[in-house]
Formats: structure tokens, sequence, C-alpha cells
């Protein structure tokens, strides 16, 4: 991807550079601003830990500590350069779009309000990219950490499942449904408690499991390529536990996507007929297994086939209402939106609601920035996730390096999963999910930056 050629930024990185002299010596002679990398890395480390159990608020805080650290960085060390690649520049335009937007709401207070959280979320993105980019080395630690988490809360899920915890979600409807097929819906420790929050964290994180799966599998592990095999497939059974049709529709695109990469890698980058056989015998296994868990689980497969009966499930018909009445709010504030945020989202909402049908947000991503920033800013954020997404698959194709191409997909695959789920769900804008689906934005946009194929 190429790196955006402005004079601005070389008249910045000058500036930069005069300070960076003048200041590097302070940075060598103290012990904390030496070690800065590390507090860095630990800040990144908080974020992910902390966003598993903490409140919003308190999440907040701990993750602006890292474009603070990063800040310092730039400041005081020799050599660090300002650089923005084409898709940052395509988010930078988003950002511009909704800061307008504040302006042009009858709700000020309230979209800066919401905007301030987006700032927060893309500081802790451009700080990570500008941080990983000359510490590639920390994107497997980074990745272990969140494959933990994961670990961590399918374990927790598991047992909320055996001891049959009190269903949180008052939108699942039984009322098609026989009594002993009600699926016990598990959530996590994830704040507020949600299963379709806890799914979508699962979502966004279960590529990170996968990955150490891949890399075990080059490396020729038995014990822990069997280890990783395990919590891949207690991941999928976690997520399909949440009872969340659309972490489901997410899994599904993301197993097309894994069964896509694993038949590229191994039928063009090996050359062993015996792993090629291997494969078949995998997924032709997957296939007769996946079908008779379904088949075996009558919970889970009435939540499956829910998702086809449209208008027969209250919860699906509640959001085609939610969806109607957002289409009507967007063809009236197509341009500028209606101001960021879920504050202005409920008040102005009332105006457009069908009685009894309030909602927090849209249930759609997509149609939820266009309501709140218009159709341009819908389109910017449309154009940063295609120019990455592109990048990575050119990359995936063109490179001959494994656990490059391992890092590649799953990055990628993470943020597909992310925004399928957000088609039908609004969980992406909980800092629980932010921070998760940054922090492989920042991976991907860091991996496919335009140096990365020739190292």
């Amino acid at each position: 991807m190429k790196l955006l050629d402005s004079k601005i930024f070389d008249c910045l990185n000058c500036c930069l550079a005069f300070v960076q002299n003048k200041l590097d010596n302070i940075r060598q002679n103290s012990f904390i601003l030496s070690n800065i990398d590390v507090l860095i890395l630990v800040s990144i480390f908080a974020t992910l830990i902390i966003s598993t159990f903490a409140s919003t608020e308190i999440i907040g805080v701990i993750s602006a500590l890292v474009p603070a650290f990063v800040i310092i960085k730039v400041w005081m060390t020799k050599g660090e350069k300002l650089e923005l690649e084409r898709c940052n520049f395509y988010l930078l335009i988003y950002l511009l779009l909704c800061l307008i937007s504040n302006f042009t709401s009858s709700m000020i207070p309230q979209s800066l309000y919401g905007f301030m959280k987006t700032l927060i979320y893309f500081a802790f993105y451009f700080a990570m990219c500008q941080f990983l980019k000359n510490k590639k080395n920390f994107i497997l630690p980074i990745l272990a950490v969140i494959a933990i988490l994961i670990s961590v809360e399918c374990v927790i899920a598991l047992f909320q499942n055996s001891i049959g915890v009190q269903n949180i979600s008052t939108w699942q409807d039984t009322s098609y449904v026989n009594p002993e097929d009600v699926l016990t819906r598990v959530y996590g420790t994830l704040k507020p408690y949600n299963p379709n929050l806890f799914a979508a964290y699962l979502i966004a994180g279960f590529p990170a499991v996968l990955a150490f799966f891949a890399i075990c599998i080059k490396k020729c592990k038995i014990k822990s390529t069997i280890f990783s095999l395990i919590w891949v497939l207690v991941c999928a059974l976690v997520i399909f536990l949440t009872g969340c049709r659309g972490a489901y529709i997410a899994l599904f695109v993301m197993l097309l996507g894994i069964v896509f990469a694993s038949y590229q890698m191994i039928f063009n980058d090996f050359n062993s007929e015996k792993l090629k056989t291997l494969w078949k015998g995998a997924l032709a296994f997957l296939s007769i297994g996946s079908i008779g868990f379904l088949a075996l689980n009558h919970g889970i497969l009435h939540r499956i086939m829910s998702i086809f009966i449209l208008r027969g499930d209250s919860s699906t018909s509640f959001r085609m209402n939610v969806y109607n009445s957002a289409i009507q709010m967007f063809q009236d504030n197509w341009l500028c939106g209606i101001g960021v945020g879920n504050k202005v989202f409920r008040e102005i909402y009332g105006l457009y609601m069908l009685s009894g049908f309030d909602a927090l947000s849209c249930y759609c991503v997509f149609l939820e920035m266009a309501v709140e920033s218009g159709i341009l800013s819908l389109f910017a954020y449309l154009l940063f996730l295609g120019s990455i997404l592109f990048a990575g698959v050119r990359n995936f194709f063109k490179s001959k390096d494994y656990n490059y191409k391992v890092l590649l997909f799953i990055t990628s695959i993470s943020i597909v999963a992310v925004m399928v789920h957000g088609f039908v769900d609004t969980v992406y804008f909980r800092p629980q999910i932010q921070y998760l689906f940054w922090t492989m934005a920042a991976i991907l946009t860091v991996l496919v930056r335009k140096d990365k194929v020739t190292e």
C-alpha cells in the first residue's frame, strides 16, 4: 500500500526531528522513558485484559494510555516519523465528516459526546499503527494475549452452560420452540452482560486462537497442534452456545474463508501429497461432524432455523421495524446525518419509531453510520475497509512466507467477520469489540505496508 506523499507531513517530520534532537538525551537518561516501548505494550495488554470485565469508563481511561505513551515516544525518539497510509487517509475523511455532522446536528452537545468516544477508539488505532510499524515482533505477543483471553472466556462460558445460567437476553422468542429445546445463552464476563456482545467478542478474537493452531501445524509439533485444535473447536462451540444468530452467520463466513485460505496455502505453497490428502479428509470430517453436531443439538438448530422465519420471530421482527424507521431517518438526513452517538439516535428515533418499539441503535453498523453522519461518511468508511482488505488479499497471494500469510488471513477474516455480524447488530460500537477490531486493523495495516513484501 502506497504511502501518501505529503508536503504537510514532510514539514511535520522536519519539526519533529528538531524536537527529537533536543529531547533525545532526556529520554536516554530516564529509566522510564528509555523503556517507553514496554510501557506501550503493557498499556495495550491492560486495555485488552480489562475489557473482559471492566466498565466502559474504566476501559476508556486505560486505553487512553496507549496513544499518550506513543505521542511521548514520537516526540522524544530520534528517527520516529509520522506517515499516513492510504487506508488511514480515508479514515481521516470519515472522522472529518463525523465532525461536520456534529455541528449540523440538532443536538450538538450529545453528538460531540458520541464523537469524543469515536476519537478515543481511533486514537488507539492510529497509536497502534505508529507503534507496531517499527515493532512487528510485538504482533505475536499481542495476538497471544487475545487468544488467552478468548480461551479463558470460553472456559467461563462452558461453566455457565453447565450450571444453566438464567437467560439475560429478553429477546429470545421461545413461543415456537419446545421448552426442552430452549437454549441456555452464555454471556461470559463482559459488561453489560449480553449474549450478543459476548458472541461478537468471540467472533473478533477467535482468529487469534486460529493463528496459533496454524503456526503449530507448520512447526509439526503434534501435542501443540492437538491442544490448539481443541481450543479452536471449543471456541466455535461456545459461539454456538451464545445463541447469537448474527455470530452464527459471521462464523459461517469465517469457516468459508478458512477453507479457501487453507486450500490456497496447502495446494500452492506446499509440495506434499500427504498434506493435501489430510486436508481433504479434515474437510470431509468437519462437514460431517458439523451436520451431526447440529442434528444432536436441537436448541442450537432451532436458533439457526429461526434466522429464516423473519417476521415469525419477534426479535427479527423488532429489528425489521427498526430498519424501516432508520431508513426513514436516513432519507431525511442523508447528507450530514443526525449526529454521532446513541444518545442522539435515541432522541431522534422517537420521532420515527413505531409505537412500542424503542431502540438504542439501528441494529446494523452500516445503516447506523449513514444515519449518524451521512452517506459520504459511510462511503469513506467503506473505502477504508475495502482498501485495507484488498491490500491484505493481494499480499496473501503474492507472498510465499507461511507465517506472514497466516497473520494476513487471521486479521483480515476478523475484520470481515465483525462487519458481517454488524449487518444485523450494532455491538460493534461497544468498547470490547472496538479495541479488538482496531487491534486487528492496526496489525493488518502494518503488515501490508509497502516495505513489508520485501522484508
